[in-house]
């Protein structure tokens, strides 16, 4: 993005020293403007925007209650993290245990001791919610379930969600397993950034064929999967205890809404209401892209380096969410370190972004300086200095 493009948006670029902390829009504040609007008869629900991080609408969002097999989508963050620091490989066998196969609830039927894909399990987790090829993911990747929860609460308590305790990987009913709405949406939000989010979200039906040439036919119990226009995903909950339980995401242009609901009264009312959320979003939203990670915001100089200075850039994009019609514009707070100093690498904070509207904090986004930068040793000394005369003396 260009500074033409900044200031067609109206934007006001602020080199500042001063620090601004982050508070996001949520509670009453964004409610109430749409609760004639939105409503909602679950339990607990919680809607936000992902690209944004904005909060748009929330119901007893702190509250903490089981949420059946919606624990999955922790169990999803983990694998997905086992993926993307190459601890499994998609493609590699698993050894199913008899522990994993006897698994209750849903299940997609797995041969005890018989060997599956990667691939496969996590495809059936996301189409059927297996519960037998959960504990045997979790089994490969942590050596039981036990390490593995562990592994869980860890990610949750990285993430902030308080208000969350795993003790299964089924989300059957067990002591001590309860989550919020807004923690579910948060680990939702997680779990989309991963590359492998998205490969099989949207499979309707499909069948798995055992290694005992058992044929078992699966299909998603997430029917937005089939039937909402730009649904991305989604994981579904039920127990007794619990009730009617979905998290849900989808994305239209630059929109892409999170939906809660826990303890809804039936099945078709947790879809009813995760749609009716979404739908709010993409009729009275607009999101714009006005910080690209791939623009670099600022120069800086840095010292005892081989290098004068540097270009920093946002860590991630950041999208404007807006209510249609709404001509106000952010404020862009760039405020790098005052003193960068070598050596760091590619991905530590060197300063931060910040955005404000009608003078609060919308976000707050460290900056980076994409390259890693070594610190001045002696014979890089001489060279600098070398190459300065150099410079000069042709001048």
């Amino acid at each position: 993005m260009d500074m033409k493009k900044f200031l067609i948006l109206g934007l006001v670029l602020v080199v500042a020293a001063s620090g601004i902390l982050f508070t996001p829009c949520k509670g009453k504040e964004c409610c109430n403007a749409m609760d004639s609007e939105l409503q909602v008869t679950a339990k607990a629900a919680f809607l936000m925007e992902a690209n944004s991080g904005r909060v748009i609408f929330e119901k007893n969002s702190d509250a903490k209650l089981p949420i059946a097999s919606m624990v999955k989508i922790g169990v999803l963050a983990v694998i997905y993290d086992a993926l993307d620091n190459k601890e499994i490989s998609i493609d590699e066998m698993v050894v199913v245990s008899q522990n994993a196969s006897g698994m209750g609830g849903s299940q997609a039927f797995l041969d005890t001791n018989s060997e599956y894909s990667v691939d496969e399990l996590v495809k059936s987790i996301i189409v059927a919610s297996a519960n037998d090829s959960c504990v045997a993911m979790a089994e490969r990747i942590s050596g039981s379930e036990t390490e593995f929860i562990n592994r869980m609460n860890a990610l949750a308590q990285k993430l902030g969600m308080n208000g969350t305790n795993y003790a299964n990987v089924t989300g059957l009913p067990a002591p001590g397993s309860h989550s919020t709405a807004a923690d579910t949406a948060k680990i939702y939000a997680y779990m989309m950034k991963s590359p492998h989010y998205g490969k099989h979200e949207l499979v309707w039906m499909y069948d798995i064929t055992h290694p005992s040439g058992r044929v078992t036919g699966l299909t998603n119990t997430n029917r937005h999967a089939r039937f909402f226009n730009g649904i991305t995903g989604g994981k579904t909950g039920f127990t007794a205890e619990a009730g009617h339980c979905l998290a849900v995401a989808a994305k239209r242009g630059n929109l892409r809404p999170i939906a809660v609901v826990i303890g809804a009264p039936d099945s078709k009312t947790r879809f009813n209401e995760t749609a009716n959320m979404m739908n709010y979003v993409f009729g009275a939203y607009q999101s714009e892209l006005i910080i690209c990670k791939n623009t670099p915001l600022v120069r800086v100089g840095i010292k005892k380096a081989m290098i004068d200075s540097t270009e920093l850039f946002a860590r991630e994009d950041f999208y404007d969410l807006v209510k249609k019609g709404d001509k106000s514009s952010p404020e862009i707070h760039i405020q790098p370190n005052e003193d960068v100093v070598a050596p760091f690498v590619s991905t530590d904070a060197l300063g931060k972004v910040v955005v404000t509207r009608d003078g609060k904090a919308v976000a707050e986004i460290d900056l980076v300086a994409n390259v890693d930068v070594r610190r001045l040793n002696y014979w890089t000394s001489i060279q600098k200095i070398a190459r300065k005369f150099k410079l000069l003396h042709i001048n």
